[in-house]
């Protein structure tokens, strides 16, 4: 979730002057994507609906990614709403639909979600004409590397994860957002 807050600081301050609507844009990627969702799991964890913060088992992860498709939605909005540039908007776009992918796929198979969480802003930066391809093929090799050493995940899962992550939020940037 560091890794989507950067990379919106990015799309957000890379393509206008630092002003106080930019801060206002920032803060609301910020609550809606990482302050209500980390808010959230930890709140799901102490009532006993998830077993650990990683909501690990298949079953448990059902009802924190349709939150995550509420509050990524309800963050587009007010994105929407507080004339974000169109990546900015895109990107908190594409967490509602490629968390919405991962709930139909993990009914059947358990998708890295990490991996389609740091490969997704990589595609935004992409698509933005920040590439950084070497260090974020670093971070998304990194973060899959560590969910298989983790046991999370197998390479087959991770794999799917990036691929996915990158490929569904690139091709909806550029053809709703660009």
């Amino acid at each position: 979730m560091l890794i989507s807050f950067a990379v919106f600081s990015v799309l957000i301050f890379s393509n206008q002057l630092a002003s106080t609507s930019s801060n206002k844009i920032l803060a609301i990627c910020f609550i809606f994507s990482n302050l209500i969702p980390i808010t959230t799991v930890f709140v799901l964890k102490k009532i006993g609906w998830i077993d650990d913060l990683d909501a690990s088992l298949k079953d448990q992860r059902q009802f924190p990614l349709l939150l995550g498709i509420v509050y990524a939605g309800l963050g587009f909005g007010f994105l929407f709403l507080n004339g974000a540039n169109s990546l900015t908007q895109g990107l908190m776009f594409c967490y509602t639909t490629n968390t919405f992918f991962t709930i139909l796929i993990n009914r059947y198979w358990k998708i890295s979600i990490h991996s389609m969480g740091v490969s997704a802003p990589a595609a935004a930066l992409w698509t933005n004409g920040n590439q950084f391809p070497i260090i974020m093929g670093l971070i998304i090799f990194g973060v899959s590397c560590s969910r298989v050493v983790l046991k999370a995940h197998t390479p087959s899962q991770v794999g799917a994860g990036a691929i996915l992550g990158f490929g569904s939020t690139f091709l909806q940037l550029k053809w709703f957002f660009t």
